[in-house]
Formats: C-alpha cells, structure tokens, sequence
C-alpha cells in the first residue's frame, strides 16, 4: 500500500501537468487567431482597390466556412477600413468570389478557391497555419519563433490590381 502512494502521486502529477498544457496550447492557439484578425485587418488598412461599384459600401473578407479564424474576424464586423464596413463572411463556393475583398486562404477549401480567384482584385492572405498549397497569395503570414511575420508578393499584388502601402511593404520580411 505505501508504495502504491508515490506512484499514484505521480501519475495524478502528470495528469495535471498534461491538463495545464492542454490548456496552455488552447489559449496559444486562440490567440494565434486573435494575432492572425489582427494582421489582416491593418493589410486592409494599407491596400487599395480598384475603385468600388457603386453602393460598395463594405470591406468583405472571406473565409471558409469550416475556419476557426472565421469567429474572430467576425468580431471586427462593422469597423471601419478606408471608410468602408469590414464585413466577414464564410465562404463555400467560387460564385461568392467576386463579392470578396479579402479572401482567407487556411484550409484545402479555401486554397481551391484561391485557385478560383486569379484574376479577380482580392487580396489573398496564406495564414500560419495553412499547408503550403499552389495557388499564389499576395501576402503569407508565418511563424518565426514566437513571432508572426509575414511575406509579400507585391508581383502577385500588381497582377491582381491592388496597391500596397509603402510603409505595409517595409514591414514584410520579404518582397518579391
């Protein structure tokens, strides 16, 4: 009986010690998402777009549907970005593309319409997480120790008919 005592001390150690890193990944990851909406909300602020139609009042970012992201960026609907309403909506199918400004690119769904999107004036952010994936995206977020830094295609920025900011492009680790 004594010496079952040490050993169930030390399991139920483990076991709280594996719970609090649980926990701890949990709230790393969330506010990985909270860092993410962060940074895609000032590349809005330092992009422009080719000029809206008419009664294009809002910003739409558009993000899968199945993204975790997709919650915190939806609480910064209703913000304003170069005078217009930042709106964030989930996205399923290349028939709402034309609709986006923005297009979130953190899953296969969302690579696809990525692919989907070439043409189109919409500023493709790759996030930290997503898989690499082969469609081109103007700006790639990414993880540099416990840092997020991200990179940009201004080739791809041209191509796509958006402009960026000198200052977003002096931040970026790399421009091509």
């Amino acid at each position: 009986m004594r010496t079952a005592r040490p050993v169930l001390r030390r399991i139920a150690l483990c076991l709280l010690a594996a719970s609090a890193c649980a926990r701890m990944c949990a709230y790393a990851q969330a506010d990985l998402y909270s860092l993410e909406a962060a940074y895609i909300y000032n590349f809005t602020e330092f992009t422009e777009w080719p000029a809206a139609p008419a009664g294009g009042t809002s910003l739409t970012v558009c993000v899968s549907a199945h993204s975790p992201l997709g919650a915190t960026l939806a609480k910064l609907d209703g913000r304003a970005v170069a005078g217009r309403a930042w709106s964030a909506r989930p996205i399923t199918d290349n028939a709402a593309l034309p609709a986006c400004n923005v297009l979130i690119v953190d899953d296969p769904a969302s690579n696809t319409l990525a692919k989907a999107a070439l043409a189109l004036p919409i500023l493709v952010v790759r996030t930290a997480d997503s898989e690499g994936g082969d469609s081109r995206s103007v700006i790639t977020l990414f993880r540099e120790g416990d840092r997020l830094r991200f990179d940009i295609d201004n080739t791809e920025a041209v191509h796509r008919h958006l402009g960026l900011s000198s200052k977003l492009l002096r931040l970026a680790r790399n421009v091509t």
